[in-house]
């Protein structure tokens, strides 16, 4: 599964605030206990910029987001080293780094 997390509060310190809370994420994960015994991973990707959203459908309307940040962030997820408790690691676009004061 795949989720995302949308952080529509820009100020100077929401990508250093999107960091604090993907450290907790696998301070939390810690404690999933899988079946195989394995360590639960999660694939962290952050972008920042602007998007859209909205509710798409009728039949079965469903809230989503879009745009190209939507689109990256997903991306940087996706070719992100997956990232434990033991071995934190989170994906930033260029733009994401500089914000949080690594450029």
């Amino acid at each position: 599964n795949n989720f995302l997390l949308v952080y529509s509060r820009r100020t100077e310190t929401h990508v250093g605030e999107i960091l604090l809370l993907a450290l907790e994420m696998l301070a939390a994960i810690e404690s999933i206990e899988r079946p195989d015994g394995a360590s639960t991973s999660l694939l962290l990707g952050v972008s920042s910029g602007d998007f859209t959203a909205g509710i798409i459908g009728t039949h079965t309307p469903r809230y989503s987001i879009f745009g190209d940040t939507v689109n990256t962030a997903s991306r940087m997820a996706s070719t992100s080293v997956e990232a434990t408790h033991y071995e934190p690691f989170v994906h930033l676009t260029e733009a994401a780094r500089n914000q949080a004061g690594g450029g």
